[in-house]
């Protein structure tokens, strides 16, 4: 029984598998098994695959009996024999040391426990400043173990780069729910199922970026899909049907999350955080100030201001005046 399972699904990868694979190959941990699941590709990825499985009799290829990312995930970690279980897109690579360091780590964490590191974008290129941005968050997260302070933000845990107990991910139910994004859907469930994240505080996958990745071309990772999946959540937990939800922030995000919300049969406070829009009237509703409006204890206040800029004073006052933020953006 191998120690790590890695999984792979593939969709037409053969431009970057072998570098892919000669990357984990090169690990300075050597316990590991590898399951591969060929997606349907149309290029040579499946050839790709059976060459690899017989130069290294860690690798195995695995079949699929469905179509998509979700499905390919469900089948490789219903064949992973390893005690542990990651996950590793095909286009991407490992630094040498990533499964030593993350084992490492996770060898002596408490049950329940999510194991990830920091990630680097490449190449350069292709990294755009929203890219850059995502990769500082990410990585000042494992700097300061504070994931699940901004779980609603942005998925915290990079879909290729942690590492857990298999039966531990088994028991929340792995990648049985169709829903997409699925690496954020599985970071809220591991949320709301009490597991603890800790981080290797180095760089611990190399991420690449191009234009053909699978999440820039899909709508199961548009802006919406992810707004409906925090909602979803958020409405389960912390949202009363008979109480209104308020909104801080009136762009493109705010406009998205009250299309959902009132979809949903929910009323919504239009706030806005600059006096000059209050009194305006956009999409049918009226904007209010967010110091003219009177809280209650119970409101359900979400934030969908940019996290780029600065907005301290208006989370300083929503904090003095007792309001619970959920921060959207």
């Amino acid at each position: 029984m191998p120690l790590v399972s890695v999984l792979i699904p593939v969709k037409n990868a053969a431009d970057w598998l072998d570098d892919c694979l000669n990357s984990l190959q090169n690990q300075s941990f050597g316990d590991w098994e590898c399951l591969m699941l060929d997606d349907g590709s149309d290029d040579n990825s499946r050839e790709i695959i059976y060459n690899w499985t017989l130069k290294d009799d860690r690798i195995r290829k695995v079949e699929a009996t469905g179509t998509g990312l979700i499905q390919a995930n469900r089948n490789l970690l219903e064949a992973a024999k390893g005690i542990y279980v990651t996950r590793m897109d095909a286009d991407d690579l490992m630094p040498p040391n990533r499964l030593k360091s993350m084992v490492e780590l996770l060898n002596c964490a408490d049950k329940n426990t999510i194991v990830t590191g920091k990630v680097q974008f490449f190449p350069e290129t292709e990294c755009g400043p929203g890219t850059q941005f995502y990769e500082q968050w990410l990585n000042r997260r494992c700097e300061l173990n504070d994931h699940w302070q901004h779980i609603w933000r942005e998925c915290v845990i990079p879909s290729p780069c942690w590492l857990m107990r298999t039966e531990e991910l088994r028991s929340v139910g792995g990648f049985d729910s169709a829903v997409y994004p699925e690496d954020y859907n599985m970071a809220l469930k591991l949320y709301f199922a009490g597991f603890q994240v800790q981080a290797v505080n180095e760089v611990c996958h190399l991420w690449r970026q191009h234009s053909r990745r699978y999440s820039k071309n899909s709508e199961n990772y548009s802006a919406e899909q992810f707004m409906r999946l925090k909602w979803n959540y958020l409405k389960k937990r912390h949202a009363a049907p008979d109480q209104p939800i308020c909104i801080l922030g009136t762009m493109d995000k705010g406009k998205l999350l009250k299309k959902i919300a009132e979809n949903d049969g929910f009323e919504v406070v239009w706030l806005a955080h600059k006096s000059h829009i209050a009194g305006n009237i956009i999409d049918g509703k009226t904007i209010l100030h967010y110091r003219d409006y009177p809280f209650r204890p119970k409101d359900c206040l979400i934030s969908t201001l940019s996290s780029i800029d600065d907005h301290s004073p208006t989370y300083r006052y929503l904090q003095e005046a007792g309001i619970q933020v959920f921060y959207f953006c």
